[in-house]
């Protein structure tokens, strides 16, 4: 097929094709990093699915995503090992591979020994083997950097690391950095704004105003993120003009939005609260009363942040308030709690001090017909942090303080447990050196957690009450934020207790006190 006759999204496959197949021509190259804008890791992710699909593939060589979390090195190594023989013997009318015989792998070594025998027994099925890694979590960056330059150091193999990062967060340069000979980085400004707009400007449709709305608004969508305001302005107006027209009244109310954000992010703020209670304004047509109430809440949230950027703090928070309120009529429980909380915040931050603390109150009331276990991923546990800041602003940090030892002993901990293996352990070994960390960082979150128990403890009433308030409608094991997770997600009831001075009524009372530690 001609490139001219693909769509935008093709030609931004077929353009990432010519980069790879460019990149690895170089033999010493064992990693690659892919850079790519932000917006346009999708379109990265998109054609890696599409290689490892039987009907996409266009490439000469196997790529296998895995997003399997990094804890330490050598549970890296086997939980990869792993996830490839079960991912390789799940495919359908697989040919038999003996990998047995390199199980289990506990290094990067090992690792590197399997994915060659594999490349070697399957060479003419594909040039090269690629796993590409995007672990879902990583406990220590400093943890993984060594086992990437473990990998590095076991010299040229069939099999390829590739990493992904942004342009804008480039967090795999010190690799490459560190080792330009056998690392290679490839660059791509692949956009997805831009694909969407082309993709806009290609569509067709018997119904010419949708037609043009559909693509004004992808020239403002493009313009806020490459343009200037009066840009986004003036393509906005037309789709403005066109959803007027027709009585869209939800398109009306989006696209004031949309050039409400354009003239906030140069800057005039006036434009911006103009345009969100435009859309406020027509909201009101709208005849869907879920669409109508969602709508009108978000474009109330627009002016609230428009005054909060230009530190109008008062009128923030009569416009958060508001947002609140329209959020209760929708219902919708996290929208009210969030304005119900930078309600309260933009009151401390003018020094209305009980105020602030009524509307934190209706916060922590607004959460309740949130799950309990789903309460955690809301902005509710900053509400509770909020106000520990408010009663007592050093025992606040010295919680904070706190988790950020046990994140440093944490990483010690696993560097002296990796250090205790030789290149290629055995068995044994890792259970020796498994069990010896699994102590270690037991005994260290216990010992974390007790010195944060003392220091609520030691803490007056009030900064006591929010505590207990936080372990009421969160877990009843929080003392604060960063919030800090058993090291084995041990359940709570094998090693925690409530203090003593955890029991009775729980209330949120207006009166602080600042304790020395």
């Amino acid at each position: 097929m001609m490139n001219a006759s693909k769509n935008p999204c093709q030609k931004v496959m077929s353009e990432l094709e010519l980069s790879w197949l460019d990149a690895s021509e170089h033999a010493a190259s064992r990693l690659f990093i892919w850079r790519v804008p932000a917006n346009g890791e999708s379109l990265l992710d998109g054609f890696f699915a599409l290689q490892q699909h039987p009907q996409g593939r266009s490439l000469p060589d196997l790529f296998l995503s895995i997003n399997t979390p990094f804890e330490t090195g050598y549970g890296y190594s086997d939980a990869l090992s792993r996830q490839f023989v079960e991912q390789y013997e799940a495919t359908p009318d697989a040919a038999f591979w003996n990998a047995d015989l390199w199980l289990p792998c506990y290094s990067a070594g090992q690792l590197r020994d399997l994915l060659q025998n594999f490349a070697e027994q399957f060479a003419n099925d594909f040039r090269h083997l690629v796993l590409v890694l995007k672990p879902s979590a990583v406990s220590d960056e400093s943890a993984m950097l060594r086992w990437l330059n473990s990998w590095l150091e076991q010299g040229v193999a069939a099999p390829r690391l590739l990493l992904i990062d942004t342009v804008e967060q480039p967090i795999w340069q010190p690799l490459h950095a560190a080792n330009p000979r056998h690392v290679w980085l490839i660059e791509d400004e692949i956009d997805g704004m831009r694909v969407m707009h082309q993709t806009a400007q290609q569509q067709t449709d018997t119904d010419v105003d949708r037609l043009l709305f559909r693509r004004y608004l992808a020239d403002a969508m493009l313009l806020l993120e490459k343009g200037s305001a009066a840009q986004v302005a003036a393509r906005g107006s037309l789709a403005l003009t066109i959803a007027r027209h027709r009585s869209w009244a939800d398109q009306q109310a989006m696209i004031h939005n949309l050039i409400a954000g354009g003239w906030l992010k140069g800057g005039d703020r006036a434009q911006a609260v103009e345009h969100y209670r435009q859309a406020q304004n027509i909201s009101a047509e709208v005849p869907d009363a879920s669409i109508k109430g969602q709508l009108r809440t978000q474009s109330t949230f627009g002016e609230a942040g428009a005054w909060f950027s230009g530190k109008a703090y008062l009128q923030a928070a009569k416009m958060y308030r508001q947002a609140a309120t329209e959020a209760q009529a929708i219902p919708h429980p996290v929208f009210e709690m969030e304005g119900w909380r930078m309600c309260g915040f933009c009151l401390w931050l003018c020094g209305h001090r009980s105020m602030a603390m009524e509307e934190y109150a209706r916060a922590i009331q607004a959460a309740k017909p949130v799950p309990l276990q789903e309460r955690g991923q809301t902005t509710l546990p900053l509400v509770f942090q909020d106000l520990l800041r408010m009663y007592d602003k050093r025992r606040t940090e010295a919680l904070e303080a706190c988790a950020a030892r046990w994140q440093s002993d944490k990483q010690q901990l696993i560097a002296q447990a990796e250090a205790l293996l030789p290149p290629g352990p055995e068995v044994e070994q890792i259970r020796q050196a498994d069990s010896w960390l699994q102590l270690q960082l037991e005994t260290t979150f216990m010992r974390m957690r007790e010195e944060r128990e003392n220091i609520i403890r030691r803490g007056d009433e009030s900064f006591r009450r929010v505590v207990l308030l936080a372990r009421d409608n969160l877990h009843p094991y929080w003392s604060g934020l960063p919030d800090i997770a058993h090291p084995f997600d041990a359940p709570p009831n094998e090693w925690q207790r409530l203090p003593a001075w955890g029991e009775g009524d729980v209330s949120l009372t207006d009166f602080a006190g600042s304790n020395p530690l």
